[in-house]
């Protein structure tokens, strides 16, 4: 493999590439989530229905969703690993200088933050549609009913804007263990992730607002 991109677990150069790649890869899930989501906003659920049922019946899909799961997995657990050898490194070196960006002193915690979303946020549409596979299951009318409770739009919000907040952070830092990016297009390509995470975070949580705003008004 090339020296630029060293996928390993066995080394610290490695573990962060890998950290880097499988975040790549969830923020492509992310953009895919929050333009299906748009669909949420139109008043015929036909068309969210057909695509939500379309992927469900799809094998190949169902293979990708393993697939996600398995980036979770790689990404939340190299996270906290690496969260735990810098915690470690600062206890024995505390004149270190501490990062100076808000996202990135407090990655851990929107990280957190994440992690609890999506244990909810799964188990509250995931659990029921996929795996048990409720019958009349319907997520474009159940998605209209969880933004309708206040406190579950506030939790999904907050949780929006931490993403909002990790991805700033995890963006920079993937450019930067991407090696083979030539170093004149790293200031354009960090601006335009940089927009789409911002803009998609923020996107899905204007979605669960403004469904909150319509189940109060009518």
């Amino acid at each position: 493999m090339s020296k630029h991109l060293q996928i390993s677990l066995t080394t610290a150069y490695g573990r962060k590439n890998l950290e880097a790649l499988s975040g790549t890869l969830l923020l492509a899930f992310m953009v895919e989530h929050f333009l299906a989501n748009l669909m949420l906003l139109w008043p015929d659920a036909a068309p969210y229905q057909w695509y939500t049922n379309t992927l469900g019946r799809s094998i190949v899909v169902r293979g990708l969703e393993v697939a996600l799961f398995a980036l979770f997995v790689v990404h939340i657990g190299i996270g906290l690993h690496m969260r735990v050898q810098h915690r470690r490194l600062l206890q024995r070196h505390p004149e270190a200088p501490r990062p100076k960006a808000i996202s990135t002193r407090f990655v851990g915690w929107t990280g957190l933050i994440i992690l609890v979303f999506l244990v909810i946020h799964l188990w509250r549409f995931f659990v029921p549609n996929r795996v048990e596979q409720l019958e009349g299951f319907d997520l474009y009318q159940q998605a209209h009913l969880a933004f309708a409770n206040l406190w579950y739009t506030l939790f999904y919000t907050v949780s929006m804007v931490a993403l909002a907040s990790h991805l700033r952070h995890g963006i920079r830092s993937a450019l930067f263990s991407f090696r083979f990016i030539p170093k004149p297009l790293l200031p354009r390509i960090r601006m335009v992730l940089s927009w789409i995470g911002f803009g998609t975070s923020i996107g899905l949580a204007y979605i669960a607002l403004h469904i909150y705003v319509l189940s109060v008004i009518r």
